[in-house]
């Protein structure tokens, strides 16, 4: 029951945070490829590009990306905390006395949430290429006109297969391993 309560917790948590995201992304490919001072400048900082967003491409476009979004907090979260609750009932982080061991303990969070980034990164991949579609008046970089995520999933399998889906998680790996040390350390702190 854990696996699926960590997931819906994120899922949640998700729904507020995706217009930042939207918002990051596209910000982060405003002048993509080209040199400083040699592109337009539509997003001045995050008010005005939620401004921007909205006039241009409709309020809803704020949560661009949101269905894949969702379902990579619902899988990373699933199999990064309930992952490592399991590992923690097995006893694998805990000494012969039955006392935690901090490094079994920092070990089992990194690797349950490698397992997370890793099960989860397509969804993440289909994020952010919704996220960064936007009209052509405020358009930066590639864009890949996915009417969907499942028209993104379509494509992306179509063209590349099962490792263009997967594109980029061998990067996501060591920073959900650090990550997840943080969480590890504070959980290992407050309960010792």
């Amino acid at each position: 029951m854990d696996f699926p309560i960590a997931g819906l917790a994120a899922v949640f948590a998700g729904v507020f945070s995706n217009p930042l995201e939207v918002i990051k992304i596209r910000m982060q490919l405003q002048g993509e490829l080209q040199a400083r001072g040699h592109h337009p400048v539509h997003y001045r900082n995050v008010f005005h590009a939620s401004y921007v967003i909205a006039k241009h491409d409709g309020i809803l476009a704020l949560q661009a990306g949101l269905t894949p979004a969702l379902w990579f907090q619902f899988f990373l979260n699933t199999f990064r905390l309930g992952g490592y609750d399991y590992v923690c009932r097995k006893g694998y982080t805990k000494n012969e006395k039955g006392e935690t061991v901090f490094y079994k303990s920092v070990l089992a969070g990194g690797l349950a949430g490698n397992v997370g980034a890793f099960i989860a990164s397509p969804f993440f991949l289909v994020k952010t290429h919704l996220q960064g579609q936007a009209a052509e008046q405020i358009a930066f970089g590639y864009q890949h006109h996915h009417s969907s995520m499942l028209d993104a999933f379509k494509k992306i399998f179509r063209e590349h297969g099962i490792r263009g889906l997967y594109r980029g998680s061998t990067s996501a790996i060591p920073r959900s391993f650090l990550g997840f040390i943080n969480c590890t350390t504070y959980i290992y702190i407050s309960n010792p």
